[in-house]
């Protein structure tokens, strides 16, 4: 009697557990395809997922017609991904970055739509009333339904097998796959074919969130959950394969479902984090992934508008050779400094005629600052594209306030080389082993390991405290002072210039330039004799360091560190301030730290409800109007003003032709 409770145990924790993996296929399915043919890694899948859900809960209240609703759902997502698609997507086949940060605003933008029409309250999806008994299995009641959502899964990896493998339009998406360029010249329909592939991702997501709604339920949280889950899917299945998404989907079902039974709740997130990371470095293609090569026409510099002459022109004004006759002269040197004179009187002068919260604000923005130059260093320079920058910036913070709790540490100089150390080491362990893959394998990568701390920092409560954080007392600085906001922001002033110095000297110094060298071409630059790899390295370990430092600024300006500082979303706003502000320049970044952080602080105040939407507006408009950044804009008008106010007479004029060989 008590083996068939246990089998009839198994047997039930086994349904639970491949019918939440057949849901994560569902959705996994649609992301394989977009990945594999398109080299499109679509965030906003999970708000699809999300707002089709919600959708069709409406409609089924409305109608009590759960096919309805599901029809309803479906559609929604379908026209959601046609529009996305179509009407931005398109564009930014070769950008993989850009298309990251765009679908991450879609995701806050729908997101927010989404709370404005809900909301915001959870909701679970319907069970239809046929299927809303249970079956008695060894003593153990498992409902209908989970039978029903596994039988829908495997019929439709089969439909999704057999198009993509057994029909012409199948042999058109394998052919674009493998080599899109080639497929084109054969008179293949690439963009009929893009859209089609995308637009039917798209539905399968949501038609699976009425099944999957049952198990996942719906909130505001569910865009970002069922997306990181099925991303984990693809890569673990591998990307392009609909056999390999149907593996990963059981896999990391059954194992989760498992794992909560019989591991410590606090393990099994950890776990599926760990496969992922395994997989995806000792077989970067997945377990059944097609040979694809994810980063086919995408390695063109990430951060260059047209043929890269803007950047060459941003960095060859602020380094001092704007023109012939200003190159080493005294009125070079005033060109080149007098803004950086400038901003820094203002910076110094500035909280003297401002109040407390405003204050508050600007300590905030030079640290967020400090954080994007320190991406810079691996997104502008490198060309690296890093989704994971959080995973540096949350361990600094971390660090300070658990060697408080802990061991009682709470000097500030003390903690300083601590938090520069323990980060240094931390950038040292993950950039040797993502630094093996490249590309969007890269950023998924990267991503992953920032995840995988934000699970440790949720479920470590005996030292974390879980999702409640930690409390981080103000810095000891080992003499007795009262501190107001307006003193801590000059002790972030005084880190803000040593580091934003240090950082300026490094990247205009024959390793920056070799780091520039890896971007534009790094097959030229080994050929040339130069150890790419050890060049990588040692910028990942750079920027992992001054992104501590920032966390740790962060972790006293707020006085508490949460494991949200590890998520993707805290890694997106350095990325959206690199692109808006200008990369490979190090003050652009700081610009559109300026800009991301004076926008949310202040539409939090005048309008809190819709700044996701607001956000999400601004990572749109960024992505598609800016990816230059500003700095190209400004260097032309201080060059302007250069050849008016400094140059010598007869001398070179600012022109495309003197900036444009720089490199």
């Amino acid at each position: 009697m008590g083996a068939d409770i246990l089998m009839g145990n198994v047997v039930s924790i086994f349904v639970l557990g491949l019918s939440y993996g057949l849901v994560l296929f569902l959705l996994a399915s649609g992301l394989t395809l977009t990945m594999g043919l398109m080299r499109v890694v679509n965030m906003s899948h999970g708000a699809f997922y999300m707002i089709a859900g919600y959708a069709g809960v409406t409609v089924y209240k409305a109608t009590q017609s759960w096919l309805l609703g599901t029809i309803a759902g479906a559609a929604l997502a379908a026209v959601l991904g046609l529009i996305l698609e179509v009407g931005f997507l398109r564009r930014l086949y070769k950008h993989p970055t850009y298309q990251v940060l765009l679908t991450i605003g879609i995701i806050n933008i729908l997101n927010n739509i989404a709370q404005w029409i809900w909301g915001g309250y959870a909701a679970i999806a319907p069970t239809p009333l046929m299927f809303r008994e249970s079956i008695d299995i060894m003593g153990t009641k498992i409902p209908v339904f989970r039978f029903v959502i596994i039988a829908f899964g495997v019929i439709v990896a089969i439909l999704l097998w057999f198009l993509q493998d057994k029909t012409r339009v199948g042999a058109m998406v394998r052919a674009g796959m493998d080599n899109g360029e080639v497929a084109g010249t054969l008179g293949l329909n690439n963009k009929i074919v893009f859209t089609g592939v995308f637009v039917l991702g798209s539905l399968v997501a949501g038609v699976a969130s009425m099944f999957g709604g049952t198990i996942t339920g719906l909130d505001m949280s569910t865009s970002w959950s069922v997306l990181l889950n099925s991303i984990i899917v693809v890569v673990v299945g591998g990307t392009g394969s609909i056999q390999g998404a149907l593996l990963g989907g059981m896999i990391i079902g059954i194992a989760d479902a498992f794992g909560k039974v019989y591991l410590p709740s606090s393990f099994t997130p950890v776990i599926i984090y760990a496969v992922l990371i395994i997989i995806l470095l000792i077989k970067p293609a997945g377990l059944l992934g097609r040979k694809v090569d994810m980063n086919k026409a995408a390695d063109d510099g990430i951060l260059q508008s047209g043929d890269g002459t803007d950047s060459r022109r941003v960095r060859a004004f602020w380094e001092g050779d704007a023109t012939s006759g200003l190159r080493t002269s005294t009125r070079a040197r005033a060109h080149r400094f007098t803004p950086y004179i400038f901003i820094l009187l203002v910076l110094a002068i500035l909280p003297q005629f401002i109040g407390t919260y405003t204050q508050t604000i600007m300590s905030k923005v030079l640290i967020y600052a400090l954080f994007a130059m320190s991406l810079d260093v691996v997104m502008g320079y490198t060309g690296m594209r890093s989704f994971g920058h959080a995973a540096y910036f949350g361990l600094g913070g971390y660090i300070i306030a658990i060697f408080a709790q802990q061991f009682g540490i709470t000097s500030f100089w003390i903690m300083l080389p601590i938090v520069i150390v323990m980060c240094a080491v931390l950038a040292a362990i993950l950039g040797y082993f993502t630094l093996r893959l490249s590309g969007t394998y890269f950023l998924l990568v990267t991503m992953a390991f920032a995840q995988l701390l934000r699970v440790i920092a949720e479920q470590w409560k005996t030292v974390t405290k879980g999702t409640d954080g930690l409390f981080v007392k103000m810095p000891d600085l080992g003499f007795k002072i009262s501190w107001t906001s307006q003193k801590f922001y000059y002790l972030v002033l005084i880190f803000f210039v040593i580091c934003f110095f240090i950082l300026n000297r490094v990247m205009r110094s024959s390793f920056g330039r070799s780091l520039i060298g890896v971007r534009e071409n790094e097959g030229r630059m080994r050929s040339l004799g130069f150890n790419t790899w050890a060049l990588k390295y040692r910028g990942v370990i750079i920027a992992g360091v001054f992104a501590g430092i920032a966390g740790m600024l962060y972790a006293y300006a707020y006085q508490t560190v949460v494991p949200s500082q590890f998520g993707v979303e805290t890694s997106a706003l350095p990325m959206l301030m690199v692109i808006l502000g200008g990369g490979a320049t190090l003050w652009g970044p700081a610009l559109g730290a300026v800009v991301i952080t004076l926008v949310q602080n202040y539409a939090n105040i005048y309008m809190a409800e819709r700044w996701p939407l607001i956000l999400g507006i601004v990572y749109v408009l960024c992505v598609l109007f800016l990816r230059g950044g500003l700095s190209p804009y400004l260097a032309n008008a201080w060059n302007w003003i250069g050849n008016k106010v400094f140059a010598k007479k007869g001398s070179v004029p600012v022109t495309e032709k003197t900036t444009g060989g720089e490199e």
